[in-house]
């Protein structure tokens, strides 16, 4: 029977106690309500144009001269000449370049000597006296 009341105190402690650590529900923030204003009436502005006037500036340059379209033409067709005359001068440039690179390999060529591919008795010589000063790998030993 003890028992039995211990057991109904702990459950009447742990009710009171989860009611007791509850907070306070924060209330929702209430927006005012404004009333509605009419929009202000904004004036147009006025559609016509004033025209300003600019005075005239003492000592200014005077204005450039305008070029004709057979002006245009004319320098447009020297300035497509001169490129094409850029153009001759890079190829040339870039032939020389590269005849100046053919001659130096061919002179680097000559130069080398070609590789002894043929196997003499002093070639294989040299083998065994190589092989013998520098020995096997040390991964093989």
């Amino acid at each position: 029977m003890d028992s039995f009341w211990v057991i109904v105190l702990f459950i009447l402690f742990a009710i009171f106690s989860d009611r007791k650590d509850k907070k306070k529900p924060v209330p929702k923030r209430r927006v005012p309500d404004f009333p509605q204003r009419p929009l202000p009436d904004i004036p147009q502005p006025n559609r016509e144009r004033r025209k300003i006037e600019i005075p005239e500036l003492r000592g200014a340059p005077s204005l450039p001269d305008i070029q004709t379209t057979a002006e245009v033409e004319t320098q447009d067709a020297i300035w497509a000449q001169q490129e094409r005359y850029q153009e001759m001068l890079r190829k040339k440039k870039k032939q020389q370049r590269e005849q100046t690179e053919n001659r130096a390999e061919k002179q680097l060529a000559e130069q080398t000597p070609a590789p002894q591919n043929t196997v003499t008795l002093n070639n294989l010589q040299q083998a065994v006296i190589w092989a013998e000063i520098l020995g096997k790998p040390k991964a093989r030993r």
